[in-house]
């Protein structure tokens, strides 16, 4: 099988497991929000050259279900100066076999928390600092199986102190 027919048959197979027996209601819209973000940094306050985690949490919205594959990713750039970059991935590589369930490939309500350690710069200034961050997953609607990719910006408050 060449690499285009893996990839094509991949995706099949996701489609298949996310959408169920339908793939939504004609003309029905996505929901706004299907997943609750909110992030959180340790420790409250960062030493210039030292380390702070950030920890994201998605919680699905009622009725929506959050894929285990693809993978969900949280990434934050690097900001000069001030911090290095870094992604973060929680999931699957590839979707569960066919004769496992649909259920095989979603997340309970709340997903583990995907973390991630990013390095301060040894000069970072001292004061409180927005980062952007972005996540990337995609989810289904249980009651139509409509599914789709989801991304969502997040602001990352970094305090040096």
């Amino acid at each position: 099988m060449n690499r285009m027919s893996a990839v094509c048959s991949t995706l099949f197979a996701c489609l298949l497991l996310c959408a169920g027996p339908a793939s939504g209601a004609p003309g029905a819209a996505p929901p706004k929000d299907p997943a609750k973000v909110s992030v959180s940094v340790s420790p409250e306050a960062a030493r210039p050259g030292g380390t702070a985690e950030v920890t994201l949490t998605l919680t699905a919205a009622s009725g929506i279900k959050i894929n285990r594959y693809p993978k969900i990713k949280f990434n934050v750039p690097a900001r000069e100066g001030l911090v290095s970059g870094g992604e973060s991935t929680l999931g699957n590589d590839s979707p569960p076999p066919i004769d496992a369930g649909t259920g095989a490939n979603y997340f309970d309500d709340t997903v583990d928390p995907l973390r991630l350690v990013l390095d301060l710069d040894a000069q970072a200034p001292r004061g409180r600092h927005d980062l952007e961050g972005q996540v990337k997953y995609y989810y289904c609607v249980v009651k139509s199986g409509f599914c789709a990719p989801a991304k969502a910006s997040v602001k990352i408050p970094l305090t040096v102190r």
